[in-house]
């Protein structure tokens, strides 16, 4: 059921860093619909805890580059989150950087999953040695160079591909992916995103992320013209959006019912039925199987060592082996 966020008459939750909590936050890995209250302003926020460390936490990726496939992973949420079907959406850049590649993929059942592709010595010569890891201090062409931002949208099997792509010649992801809004979609569309590392009682880092999206959805069928009144709304909406600090999406003790109220209280703010999101990976032994089973045996021999055939996943780092002997009886 929708609910209405009303005045609380308790003190304001006071925003830290690196606050002190010891057990998952009941906001984490959740997608909050909203819309406020008298306008055509619609959007999701995304608070993810377990999910994005898991995410991140599976590869050793330099601060910078986590951070980065941390709002890849964001960017895929909120844009798959609103998916009237069901499917996946998948970021993906390509790029002539020392990070040649990142991907993030959604699926509309909640799971999310990416991955980077780096030149480690190229990284290193970008980074140096003397720079501690947690200090981003590199723009986005540093690190990912030239290219573009794919955003693909798959229905699934007997439906087609869409895919919007857009150059990689902005500030930020962020930046990208208003420039695919605006130019496929169409739609005006203000985005905030945070990752970060947040430090618990016991000394435990784990990474945190969260996001907000909000667009401007006046109805389609219903006859109506925007008028001006309608944009002074989506204009109000968005500079509100733009006040948001980034410890206050990553803050696992301010609840996302707070801070949307926080934000559109004036207003008044509806949020809807909220949709969990997990860490989740589709590799399985059965599908890498039948990928190898494919090959020509030339190939399959380039890829024995010592006697087995090794496998792993880019996405959660499983590791498999194979018989290939085996693998050729198939």
């Amino acid at each position: 059921m929708p609910q209405r966020l009303e005045p609380r008459s308790a003190r304001p939750v006071q925003s830290e860093m690196n606050v002190s909590i010891d057990s998952p936050s009941p906001n984490d890995d959740l997608v909050t619909p909203f819309r406020v209250e008298g306008t055509d302003v619609r959007g999701q926020l995304v608070r993810l805890g377990p999910a994005i460390d898991t995410a991140l936490s599976q590869h050793n990726y330099p601060h910078e580059v986590s951070t980065l496939l941390g709002e890849a992973l964001l960017l895929a949420v909120l844009t798959g989150s609103s998916l009237k079907f069901d499917g996946r959406i998948v970021l993906q850049t390509s790029s002539d950087g020392p990070v040649s590649m990142l991907i993030a993929e959604y699926t509309t059942e909640g799971s999310v999953r990416g991955y980077a592709k780096i030149d480690h010595d190229r990284l290193a010569s970008l980074f140096g040695d003397e720079r501690p890891a947690s200090n981003s201090q590199f723009s986005l062409s540093e690190i990912l160079g030239h290219g573009h931002l794919a955003i693909s949208i798959d229905q699934g099997p007997d439906t087609e591909l869409y895919q919007g792509l857009v150059a990689l010649s902005q500030e930020s992801l962020v930046q990208a992916a208003l420039t695919y809004f605006a130019q496929s979609e169409q739609v005006l569309t203000s985005i905030r995103l945070s990752v970060g590392r947040h430090i618990d009682s016991d000394g435990r880092e784990t990474w945190r992320a969260g996001g907000i999206m909000a667009q401007f959805l006046p109805p389609k069928d219903a006859g109506r013209k925007t008028t001006d009144r309608s944009l002074d709304d989506w204009e109000r909406a968005d500079i509100l959006l733009a006040s948001t600090e980034d410890h206050e999406l990553i803050d696992p003790t301010l609840s996302s019912d707070r801070l949307l109220y926080r934000l559109y209280h004036e207003d008044g703010v509806r949020t809807f039925e909220r949709k969990p999101v997990r860490f989740g990976c589709s590799c399985s032994e059965d599908r890498l199987r039948g990928l190898l089973s494919g090959l020509a045996a030339s190939d399959l021999s380039e890829l024995e060592e010592d006697g087995v055939i090794k496998a792993k996943c880019e996405f959660c780092s499983r590791e498999y082996q194979f018989d290939p002997a085996e693998i050729r009886k198939d």
